[in-house]
């Protein structure tokens, strides 16, 4: 696995606050296969999660060297999970925000429980300066869960999507998990990632059993490319192809498909 979302860089937002921790997860990590992970600290213009990039960059720096001293034989890079807000392009201007490993692709997140009136328009703002917006859980949004035409809106603009693995496996439980499915059955679903934030919630060791369970709905090549291939044309920075979204539909009950 490829990681493109993770809270393992110490002491900058509600991931792991130690090195010591990051390491002991990043261990972790390796146990289970995963070779490369772009740390994603959360950005949060006006709350306590907002260092710049030379202050991410010291945090990192220091990280990857302990992480040699411990041979522990994982890539990282470094991005950012950034919040939406109105001038997300001056934030990159200002070297506030971090894109994913240096690429031209944009890790970001809408707020849970209610729309962002100007996401489209940032979306525009984003692309117009050859950022390629990639939206962190989407099925975790309630405008999705309750209306998943939203994400089609999305897609449409040149969106990409990243799931969390624990999504599908219920951990944020079962109206999520449902979204997360119908949106990966809809070709939707660009990217997988953990969204790591501690040992305690490992879902690294679910890779596995998430695996199997996408069996059932889409080939053995495309779980890689969500894995894997898309992922590693991110730490390229090459172009990702997505897929065809397919139209929802609702049943006669009012239930999504």
């Amino acid at each position: 696995m490829i990681d493109i979302h993770s809270h393992i860089l110490n002491n900058i937002d509600d991931g792991c606050k130690t090195i010591e921790e990051s390491l002991e997860l990043l261990r972790l990590a390796e146990s289970y296969g995963v070779s490369d992970i772009i740390l994603t600290p959360h950005f949060m213009f006006g709350t306590e999660y907002q260092k710049e990039n030379e202050e991410k960059m010291k945090l990192f720096d220091e990280l990857k060297k302990s992480v040699q001293n411990e041979n522990i034989s994982i890539n990282l890079y470094l991005g950012n999970e950034v919040f939406v807000e109105n001038n997300m392009v001056s934030y990159l201007k200002e070297n506030k925000i971090q894109t994913l490993n240096n690429s031209k692709y944009l890790l970001f997140e809408l707020p849970r429980f209610e729309e962002f009136k100007g996401a489209f328009d940032e979306v525009f703002s984003l692309e117009t300066e050859g950022i390629i917006p990639v939206l962190a859980h989407p099925e975790r949004y309630e405008i999705i869960i309750q209306n998943p035409t939203y994400a089609l809106k999305l897609k449409e603009r040149g969106v990409l999507f990243q799931s969390n693995i624990g999504s599908f496996l219920g951990i944020y439980g079962h109206q999520i998990a449902e979204t997360a499915m119908l949106l990966i059955k809809h070709n939707c679903i660009d990217f997988i990632a953990s969204d790591v934030h501690s040992k305690k919630h490992c879902h690294y060791k679910k890779i596995q059993e998430l695996k199997e369970l996408l069996k059932k709905y889409i080939t053995e090549e495309e779980i890689e490319t969500l894995f894997v291939k898309n992922p590693q044309k991110i730490l390229q920075n090459e172009v990702v192809e997505p897929k065809e979204p397919i139209p929802f539909k609702k049943t006669l009950f009012g239930k999504w498909k």
